[in-house]
């Protein structure tokens, strides 16, 4: 009797077992969704610093598509292209135009970059992938925090003189979400 009970007690904890360590499934990402998710976050960083919101630019945003699948289809990450033009070109190349005159100064406008990953880090246990996968709301939330704790990209959130902002993501199936924001 207690042969049989050890018996249906290692079956049954084995099937637990093996249910209890079934791969997560991959949270769906939107690219837009995302991007919404940045300015959402980015606002909250200017507001802790008492400057007013960026509002939203679809004409920015579709520069920063431009460029945001332009690194993820030529597998770079920058502010210049491989043939060096900046965000300035693109702005030109668009049609966009942004002077915002201080003083003296006109300034025209200014870009933050980033690579997110769709997962963490990736375990592979008898033959079965495991993913520690990253939710739209942690890619967004790294993100920030990443262009926060960058001189440059920290004073382009909280430059005073910015009104506007554009972002797009660009998701790729390689682990790779890149991210353009552009300023004006």
């Amino acid at each position: 009797m207690s042969l049989m009970l050890v018996a249906i007690l290692f079956g049954g904890a084995s099937a637990h077992a093996r249910e209890a360590i079934k791969p997560a499934p991959q949270p769906k990402v939107n690219a837009a969704d995302v991007a919404q998710r940045i300015h959402k976050l980015v606002n909250e960083e200017r507001k802790k610093h008492k400057l007013p919101a960026l509002a939203w630019d679809s004409a920015l945003a579709h520069i920063a598509a431009d460029h945001s699948r332009d690194m993820a289809r030529r597998n770079y990450v920058g502010h210049d292209s491989p043939e060096g033009y900046s965000f300035s070109d693109r702005y030109r190349q668009a049609g966009y135009n942004c002077e915002v005159r201080i003083g003296n100064t006109i300034h025209t406008g200014a870009e933050n970059v980033a690579l997110a990953r769709l997962y963490n880090s990736l375990t592979k246990r008898n033959g079965i992938a495991y993913y520690d996968w990253n939710s739209p709301d942690a890619i967004a939330r790294k993100t920030v925090q990443g262009w926060m704790q960058s001189q440059g990209h920290r004073e382009n959130i909280l430059t005073p003189h910015w009104r506007r902002q554009g972002i797009a993501v660009e998701i790729r199936s390689e682990n790779k979400v890149l991210i353009t924001q552009n300023f004006c």
